[in-house]
């Protein structure tokens, strides 16, 4: 399984790596820090998963997401963002996003949400699931 993080924060990178090689071992986690990066590696090797900050130096927000599922549209992309807004959440999920995890919420929720969205699921913060 080949996971990729895009977050151009060290910190949350080594958290969330380590947290996909708990999850599922064996994993080879992959890291940029930014959209073209992220496009480099997809496009150089199969990657069944991407964990995506909204917040990146060269490209943010849904457009981040709208322009890596554009080249990449069968990947499942998990949006793992400090935003808590709402309305955000739900464009990025009405936008295509398989889920939606706040870096609050990722501390411990992270291996349930990837988990959900490698089970062909949609995974929803708490508080839209109602």
């Amino acid at each position: 399984m080949e996971v990729l993080l895009v977050d151009d924060q060290a910190l949350t990178v080594q958290v969330h790596a380590a947290s996909v090689r708990k999850t599922f071992g064996g994993a080879r986690v992959l890291t940029a820090v930014d959209l073209p990066e992220a496009l480099q590696l997809a496009s150089a090797r199969p990657i069944d998963l991407v964990l995506l900050d909204l917040t990146l130096p060269t490209c943010s927000g849904i457009d981040a997401l709208m322009r890596f599922q554009s080249a990449f549209p069968s990947v499942p992309v998990l949006i793992v963002s400090a935003t808590e807004d709402v309305v955000c959440m739900r464009e990025c999920l009405d936008a295509g996003a398989a889920g939606y995890i706040t870096k609050s919420d990722a501390v411990v929720g992270l291996p349930g949400a990837m988990k959900t969205v490698m089970a062909g699921e949609r995974y929803l913060p708490p508080h839209l699931q109602q």
